[in-house]
């Protein structure tokens, strides 16, 4: 698919756009589980969090809170 100058403008003001929010997110659940568990989900080699909502497996189908309170603690214990 080739883009006009315009789409691809587009596209990359939504992808940077985009991707500051992750971050902002990312950053958010980050500092929970460092209060929370003591480290962060990567710290913790939590694959569950980072192939659900990371991109770990490109595009990321989500998990619940249930979900990713037991991997963390499931993590934590290993």
């Amino acid at each position: 698919m080739r883009l006009t100058r315009r789409q691809l403008q587009t596209a990359l003001n939504r992808l940077a756009k985009a991707n500051s929010e992750a971050q902002r997110q990312r950053a958010l659940i980050y500092d929970h589980c460092v209060e929370v568990y003591g480290a962060g989900p990567g710290d913790l080699d939590n694959d569950a969090f980072i192939d659900a909502v990371d991109g770990g497996c490109g595009e990321a189908h989500g998990m619940t809170v249930d979900e990713f309170e037991r991997s963390m603690k499931d993590c934590s214990e290993r």
